[in-house]
């Protein structure tokens, strides 16, 4: 099946179980998540994803988390630091000690179960992003807790997983220690700092005068995979580049005509595609005997992450209600953890058994969350 083909059934089932979720009070990424599913190698086997949906899918969550950026306060963001490095931290170590806990029950070496748990440590905050942002709560206290402490817990399971890696002696492309990645990480945002404070507003200044057809759309897709590129290059994830990216461009006089070009070529094409590719991902082959375990890992995954992150924002001072949408919010694995699961995987750390079933968990956990998020941001609401 051609590309073409792949994309014309894609954008009909994402159109469809988009809209229908919405016809049913969900979110409608929880919609475009079941697409992937329905159509993909779990169901029907119509689509599997493939390099080039690999590539348009990363464009999307880069798009995503730009636009993220551009409504981010960042002024808010930094006055809530403190509790949104102990929710990252509380909420990574939990999820950390209870799957290596559980790996070695279900006998798993000790290595394994260690990369278990790093696999599950982490957040995807592209899912909860836009969750919250449907509901405008972008800019509540919970929600930019949400955002920063998911950029915390990147940048620690990255910590981790090259720590891990480079302690048990395995490879991979650009593994480097863990002192050597925290300074390159450090560099990272002084760099990106100079630039986006001194260089950036004249660039933008610069290609708003050539008055290019469509140019502020133009800006914003180049900003978002540009900083993507260089996050990745330094060993920081690409979608935190393009989220601290928006957030620069939000100081710039043009900030919302980018945003809302940005939004229109991302969620015409590129934003539906990622969310439908992580459930184009899962598949159930092989996992008939594994139903137990993948049960048990799944409330693991929820609810570790949930109590962490609570946990870490009730002793900071926030709310019960509030603690409990971040909470919420910070369950969603998605993207990250594949990341760390496919590293596994080219390492021959696990195998494609183990793969599947984190895969499963990783998406379960996903799933849950938008939904959960939803019916508590509803219920307080009436």
């Amino acid at each position: 099946m051609t590309i073409y083909q792949n994309l014309i059934i894609l954008f009909i089932a994402t159109i469809i179980f988009g809209w229908g979720a919405h016809r049913f009070g969900m979110p409608i990424v929880v919609g475009q998540l079941l697409a992937g599913i329905i159509i993909g190698p779990s169901v029907f086997k119509l689509v599997s994803i493939s390099h080039e949906l690999n590539s348009i899918a990363e464009i999307g969550v880069l798009l995503l988390m730009f636009i993220v950026g551009i409504e981010t306060d960042i002024k808010q963001l930094l006055s809530h630091i403190k509790t949104s490095l102990t929710v990252a931290l509380l909420g990574a170590l939990l999820p950390l000690g209870t799957f290596f806990l559980l790996a070695q029950i279900f006998h798993y070496n000790t290595v394994q179960s260690i990369f278990w748990g790093i696999a599950f440590s982490a957040t995807s905050v592209s899912i909860t992003a836009e969750v919250l942002s449907e509901y405008n709560q972008l800019k509540t206290k919970s929600g930019v807790t949400i955002l920063g402490a998911a950029v915390g817990d990147d940048i620690l399971a990255v910590l981790i997983l090259t720590g891990f890696m480079s302690s048990f002696g395995l490879k991979n492309q650009g593994t480097v220690g863990v002192p050597q990645q925290l300074m390159i990480a450090i560099s990272f945002f002084i760099l990106f700092w100079l630039f986006s404070r001194y260089i950036l507003p004249k660039i933008v200044q610069y290609l708003w005068q050539t008055k290019l057809p469509a140019i502020a759309g133009l800006i914003g897709v180049l900003l978002a995979i540009i900083s993507g590129y260089f996050a990745e290059k330094t060993g920081v994830s690409a979608v935190v580049g393009a989220f601290f990216a928006g957030v620069a461009l939000a100081r710039v006089n043009q900030a919302k005509q980018i945003m809302a070009h940005t939004m229109t070529i991302g969620y015409g094409f590129f934003i539906p595609i990622f969310f439908a590719s992580i459930g184009l991902k899962m598949t159930l082959t092989g996992l008939g005997d594994k139903w137990f375990l993948l049960i048990i890992m799944t409330i693991a995954a929820i609810v570790t992450k949930w109590a962490g992150s609570s946990l870490g924002a009730k002793i900071t001072g926030m709310s019960t209600y509030e603690s409990h949408i971040i909470g919420l919010g910070m369950v969603s694995r998605g993207e990250m953890a594949l990341i760390i699961a496919d590293i596994g995987l080219s390492t021959h750390l696990i195998t494609n058994g183990d793969y599947s079933e984190l895969a499963v968990v990783i998406l379960a956990s996903t799933l849950f969350a938008p939904i959960a998020l939803r019916r508590s941001l509803l219920k307080s609401s009436k």
